[in-house]
Order: C-alpha cells, then sequence, then structure tokens
C-alpha cells in the first residue's frame, strides 16, 4: 500500500504542485484548502503526512499541528511557511519540519528521507 499524505494549502497552485511533488515520490496525495477539513479528512484517510500551510485563514495550519496530531498520534507533520518566521512555533507545536514556499527542494529532501526510513 501506498503511504497517504494530506496536503493543505488554500493556494490551488501551491496545493498541485505539493501534491505532484509528493506523488512524485509514490505516495497518494488528497489535497484541503482549510485546517478544519484537514482535521475532518485525517480521521477518515489516516495519512502517514500531513503538509500543512500555517497561513490559513479561518483556523491556522499552526493552531491544525496539534490537533491533527492528537487524532493521529503516528501521522508525521511538515508545517510549510511563505516567511519561515514561526519555524520555532511550529515545531513546538508538533510539526517534524518547517519548509519554505520558496524552498520545495527541502520538501523534496523530507520525503527521500521518509521513503528511506520506511525501507529500512
Amino acid at each position: 500500500m501506498k503511504p497517504r499524505a494530506l496536503v493543505c494549502e488554500d493556494d490551488s497552485a501551491l496545493r498541485a504542485a505539493v501534491g505532484g511533488l509528493v506523488e512524485a515520490h509514490g505516495w497518494t496525495a488528497s489535497g484541503v484548502s482549510t485546517a478544519i477539513d484537514a482535521i475532518d479528512m485525517s480521521r477518515t484517510l489516516h495519512p502517514d503526512l500531513v503538509i500543512v500551510d500555517i497561513e490559513l485563514s479561518g483556523m491556522s495550519g499552526l493552531e491544525s499541528i496539534p490537533r491533527l496530531r492528537a487524532d493521529c498520534p503516528d501521522v508525521r507533520v511538515v508545517a510549510i511557511s511563505g516567511s519561515g518566521q514561526a519555524s520555532d512555533l511550529c515545531l513546538s507545536a508538533g510539526a517534524c519540519a518547517v519548509v519554505s514556499t520558496d524552498d520545495l527542494s527541502r520538501l523534496d529532501e523530507i520525503l527521500t528521507e521518509l521513503e528511506v526510513g520506511e525501507a529500512a
């Protein structure tokens, strides 16, 4: 079974780009545009990875991280930030990494690391 990723990003073009990168690594990707939708979907999807934009309207991605981790304790959460300024807050909230929207090559590295970890 392919690992499952949930991409939560309100910018549809960025959500598609991140989803494509995830799929290029052999994962199944699902996408949503709000933190509430990510929390709801994670309860049924049981993703292995959630990639969440921290700067969402309504409930922020940062606020959603502890809730995602509470509902799915084994899920890895990668936060995406346009500014990169909330890195410490994201990590404290339970994210395993923070990636800048300007440098998705770091997300590519993280996906490769996860593949190696899954194979070990």
